[in-house]
C-alpha cells in the first residue's frame, strides 16, 4: 500500500513502532487510520485488522491536518494499549477484539 500524502503544513506523523507479542506482528498503518493489523511474525501474513476509532473530517479544513495517527502500540495484561497523537488511549481485548476508550 502507498504511504499517504502528508503536506508540509502537516509534518509527517510519529509513526507508531510494531509490536511483537506471542508471533504475531501488531502495526499502525499510515494509510489506514485508525486502524491496527495482526500479522504472523514469521510470514507477514494478515491475521486481522481492527478500527481502533475514526477520524471524522471538516470539508472547510485542509483534510491531512485533521488526521490523526495511533504514535503507540503497547502490549498490557489481557491486550493492547494503543495511543494517538491526542493522546488518547484505548485498551484492544485480544481475545474479543473489544475496543475501550480508557
Amino acid at each position: 500500500m502507498k504511504p499517504p500524502i502528508i503536506s508540509p503544513s502537516r509534518g509527517p506523523p510519529k509513526r507508531a513502532q510494531p509490536l511483537i507479542h506471542n508471533n504475531v506482528m501488531y502495526i499502525a498503518p499510515l494509510n489506514k487510520l485508525g486502524y491496527i493489523e495482526a500479522r504472523d511474525a514469521k510470514t507477514d501474513e494478515l491475521l486481522w485488522d481492527l478500527k481502533i476509532y475514526d477520524v471524522e473530517y471538516d470539508p472547510r479544513l485542509e483534510r491531512d491536518v485533521q488526521e490523526i495517527y495511533i504514535t503507540s502500540i503497547q502490549s498490557i495484561s489481557g491486550g493492547l494499549e494503543v495511543s494517538d497523537e491526542c493522546n488518547t488511549k484505548y485498551f484492544v481485548n485480544l481475545k474479543t477484539k473489544k475496543v475501550e476508550k480508557i
